[in-house]
């Protein structure tokens, strides 16, 4: 077992809600993740040609995997620590080390993109929104998701993290309200499904992309 690609890899948890023993965050995380899959059984991702940028240790695609979710799927993630965690222990996707903002594929080359808990970390989310844009074909799908604030910092206070900082987790960048968010992304994107109490403390969206003008 010491010996397997799996236990070789370094271990780095991206989200500590995968690892938590806190029963209340487990729900969240469930509820969740079955919202997620949801949405790739809406739109047929088995079908389709996915792009997953910000795919951490590959967490969720292990999730959606597991359900028969997946199809051919490209996982994208800047730290090439957590890309070899992914790359061994859930070998089922073409993982790559690379950066949202500068992609590398050609125009039009996805059916859908994944962007799970990225977006608040960037300090321009527009221009990623544009290469995801770029990449994606005439129609294209996006699931996106991030932190609702404030109920997301506020969890973060009761737990006792980050009291220094009200609570901001500190390498988050924007502290999105519903409405703010839904503003940005309509720029890019036709919304036809939202959560927010059924995914608490995230948001959650499945879009098609407008035309780019």
């Amino acid at each position: 077992m010491q010996n397997s690609p799996a236990a070789r890899a370094p271990i780095h948890v991206t989200h500590e809600t995968y690892i938590s023993g806190n029963p209340v965050i487990r729900v969240c995380l469930r509820r969740f993740l079955n919202r997620v899959a949801g949405l790739f059984a809406h739109i047929g991702a088995p079908g389709l040609y996915g792009l997953d940028v910000g795919c951490g240790e590959g967490h969720m695609l292990a999730d959606l995997h597991r359900r028969g979710l997946l199809g051919r799927v490209v996982a994208v993630d800047l730290d090439p620590t957590r890309i070899a965690f992914a790359r061994a222990r859930y070998p089922f996707c073409d993982y790559r080390t690379g950066d949202v903002h500068h992609l590398g594929f050609a125009d039009g080359t996805f059916d859908y993109l994944l962007a799970a808990e990225v977006l608040e970390h960037l300090p321009d989310p527009r221009r990623a929104l544009k290469e995801l844009r770029r990449v994606v074909k005439t129609g294209g799908y996006l699931i996106v998701s991030v932190p609702h604030e404030p109920f997301f910092h506020w969890g973060n206070v009761v737990r006792g993290k980050y009291w220094e900082r009200g609570g901001r987790t500190p390498d988050h960048l924007n502290f999105w309200r519903r409405r703010e968010f839904e503003g940005l992304l309509s720029e890019f994107v036709a919304i036809e499904k939202r959560f927010a109490a059924a995914t608490f403390p995230w948001l959650l969206y499945l879009g098609k992309f407008h035309q780019a003008g």
